[in-house]
């Protein structure tokens, strides 16, 4: 069958063999008994026709049948059980050559050269191919280099020069008529053989459609042998090779058969040369020429049509797997994008002295939603608690580690009061039943009445104040590991104050990092726009920083973006205060 594998294969040889083998030992009746049955039952027969055709037409048979009961018989067989055919089709062999008054140098030379030649043809072909198909053009290749070509050269050269050396025959001829003879017996009833093993029919045989084919084939050869005596023989072969392109290498082998065996009665049976203007030995060689080259011509094309069928369904199935692959992924960035949209804040909340805007985006549409997220949020106490993380990896694994994470940050951030007490806390919680391999948080404190912000960072990006006055600093003052592994004991934490007007970038590791630049050219470009684009709105300047630190064409990760701009309400006056509690 078309896609599996060919050549040597690994393992060890039995389960290499087993592969490729139709294990006829096994499943006959009395296993490797009715194996030496069948081979001297058959190889009988055909010895007995074969002997028939030559006595009567007093030339070589057109193909001489045994050679392709060995060969098929030995390629569907495991070497194991080589010896339930070698020793019944020597024996029969024997019988057959000595019933023909043969000397017993000629009966042993023989024997030799009709059963070295298809043992050494399987050997190359059982070398070279696994889970061999007659409909496999590199495994067709390969039994007509080895059982057809070279098994059958062997065969030849053996018993051609035993019949020179006994005076029974001139060497170049009957090497000739021998070599065809028994490339042709391999060609047509081997092949009749393996074409019942895995090779599949484009269209069955068994049907009305094949017993046309096989019919019709035995009627216009019988025609055409009968009725004219011009070399039409080709326009019957012509049927071989389409049989090949409608049904297969099964119709093909079936169908030459038919050819074959009517041409063989033809020769044998029939006055005069076959072929008009030819001697008969001349004629000879020519039909068996072109039997094996319509016979081969049609299974080179049942082989072409079939792997290009095979080739053309395994494209469709390709193309299937790959919308079915993209349709999933695609059902999964959904699911993943809700969840992660459903599990970040709609928006910032409504704080006093603060203006925020964020901004969240999946690096492109091709990747997974990951495990990217902020918080901004009013504590019990007044402060405001300001919290970046970001999760390994992408899919719904990540989003719903994320989800774990940034709600277990939220709940510690009401009972916390420091930075680093919380990503001491928020560790542990990482380490235990929901565990997450790697995490990276920055959680900041802000005071809105004093400007006072105290931040740590676990190995997240550093956090950047732009000042009413244009200066830039980063707040990296405060870093340590990654949510991973042992908790830290203690995680160092640091405090600036801001003046009103400032603004606080907060980011993800995927604004600064891009296909076409490090970490350290980020985090310039990201200062440089920040001071081009600071005196923007802060939902304007989120837009910005996105375009300008790159598009989704470069972007590798998940990107979050917050921007708060830190505008604290002025204190009132005694006059203002007064005012106020008289109205």
């Amino acid at each position: 069958m078309v896609g599996a594998r060919s050549g040597p294969p690994g393992g060890s040889p039995d389960e290499r063999e087993s592969a490729g083998t139709w294990p006829w030992a096994e499943r006959l009746p009395w296993g490797p008994v009715g194996l030496v049955l069948l081979t001297a039952a058959s190889y009988a027969v055909g010895a007995r026709l074969a002997l028939v055709f030559i006595e009567e037409s007093g030339l070589s048979s057109v193909f001489f049948i045994p050679a392709g009961i060995m060969a098929g018989l030995l390629l569907r067989v495991r070497v194991r059980s080589w010896w339930a055919v070698v020793l019944p089709a020597g024996t029969v062999e024997a019988l057959t050559d000595l019933e023909a008054g043969y000397s017993s140098t000629a009966i042993a030379g023989y024997v030799a050269a009709n059963l070295i030649g298809p043992m050494v043809g399987a050997s190359i072909v059982k070398s070279r191919c696994v889970a061999f198909d007659m409909a496999r053009l590199r495994d067709f290749g390969w039994f007509f280099a080895g059982s057809v070509t070279i098994g059958p050269a062997v065969a030849a050269a053996i018993g051609s020069g035993v019949a020179d050396f006994v005076g029974e025959g001139h060497f170049p001829t009957q090497f000739w008529q021998w070599w065809l003879g028994d490339a042709l017996g391999v060609i047509l009833v081997g092949s009749a053989i393996l074409v019942w093993g895995p090779t599949p029919d484009r269209r069955p045989l068994r049907s009305v459609g094949g017993a046309i084919l096989l019919g019709g084939t035995f009627l216009l050869t019988v025609s055409v042998l009968t009725l004219t005596h011009l070399p039409l023989t080709f326009l019957v072969l012509i049927g071989v090779t389409v049989a090949g392109v409608l049904f297969g290498a099964r119709a093909v082998a079936m169908a030459a058969l038919v050819i074959a065996v009517t041409k063989a009665f033809n020769v044998a049976f029939a006055e005069g040369s076959p072929l008009p203007g030819l001697t008969e030995v001349e004629a000879l060689i020519v039909i068996k020429l072109r039997l094996a080259v319509f016979t081969l011509a049609g299974f080179i094309v049942a082989a072409v049509v079939h792997e290009r069928e095979a080739a053309t369904r395994e494209a469709v199935n390709a193309k299937t797997r790959a919308v079915e692959a993209e349709t999933a992924h695609r059902i999964e960035h959904d699911i993943a994008s809700r969840l992660q949209q459903g599990l970040l804040p709609a928006a910032p909340a409504d704080l006093p002295g603060l203006d925020v805007a964020a901004r969240y985006e999946a690096g492109s549409e091709s990747m997974m939603v990951g495990g990217d997220w902020f918080d901004v949020a009013s504590l019990p106490d007044g402060r405001i608690g300001i919290a970046l993380g970001d999760i390994g990896g992408h899919g719904l694994e990540a989003t719903t580690q994320m989800g774990r994470l940034r709600t277990a940050a939220s709940t510690l951030a009401l009972y916390t009061y420091s930075p680093s007490e919380l990503l001491i806390r928020l560790d542990r919680y990482a380490q235990g039943r929901h565990a997450v391999e790697f995490a990276t948080v920055s959680y900041a404190i802000l005071e809105p009445d004093t400007g006072l912000i105290t931040y740590a960072s676990a190995g997240h990006p550093p956090m950047l104040v732009l000042g009413p006055s244009g200066e830039v600093y980063w707040l990296d003052e405060a870093t340590s590991r990654p949510l991973y592994g042992d908790p830290a004991s203690d995680r160092p934490e640091a405090s600036i104050v801001i003046e009103p007007g400032s603004l606080l970038i907060g980011y993800t590791d995927g604004l600064i990092e891009n296909v076409d630049r490090d970490v350290g050219e980020g985090l310039k470009r990201l200062e440089a726009r920040t001071r081009e684009f600071g005196d923007r709105p802060v939902g304007e300047l989120c837009d910005r920083l996105f375009d300008a630190m790159g598009g989704d064409d470069t972007r590798r990760d998940d990107v979050v973006v917050v921007a708060i701009r830190y505008e604290p309400e002025p204190a009132l006056t005694e006059h203002e205060v007064a005012i106020t509690i008289e109205r």
